[in-house]
């Protein structure tokens, strides 16, 4: 027995067949590690990168987007660079360094992606998401300086006072 199919229920089949295809397709964009020293990787193939761009390496390593060039891309490392060697690959994340935020970080100790590194309890409190980089607040929006900050050498408190 054959199965005869009329052209006029040929759209239905199809539409039922159709139903079950999963097209939930995710592309990402990758690199391929150039040469990596003194926590910097250079990586080629991440032409679409934006600068302070978090980037995932092939070991679970995060590290920052940083000097965007033609051809390849400088990327400081977030952690060791230990695992990580030239032709392994590397893909972005489509996402601005940023960390979250909260009172109860004061006076602890955290690496740059806000996780606690001083063996202390769990940061707790409401967390709130800020980018890495921003623009410091307008003078009016700070508290007065009161005291200046000593760096130590005389001629750049004498020339530059910080505080």
């Amino acid at each position: 027995m054959s199965n005869n199919i009329k052209p006029s229920e040929v759209s239905g089949v199809l539409l039922r067949e159709l139903q079950d295809v999963n097209t939930d397709v995710k592309f990402e964009e990758m690199g391929v590690v150039l040469s990596i020293g003194d926590g910097v990787a250079h990586i080629y193939g991440l032409t679409n990168v934006t600068e302070n761009e978090l980037i995932e390496f092939e070991n679970g390593v995060m590290g920052v987007a940083m000097n965007l060039e033609e051809d390849n891309v400088g990327a400081v490392l977030l952690g060791s660079s230990e695992g990580i060697k030239e032709g392994q690959s590397v893909k972005r994340t489509n996402k601005v360094a940023s960390i979250e935020v909260c009172d109860g970080m004061l006076g602890r100790v955290i690496d740059p992606l806000g996780n606690a590194i001083d063996g202390g309890k769990a940061i707790e409190g409401k967390k709130y998401l800020m980018p890495l980089d921003r623009k410091a607040p307008g003078v009016i929006f700070r508290q007065p300086v009161t005291q200046a900050l000593q760096t130590g050498l005389k001629s750049v408190d004498s020339m530059i006072p910080i505080g």
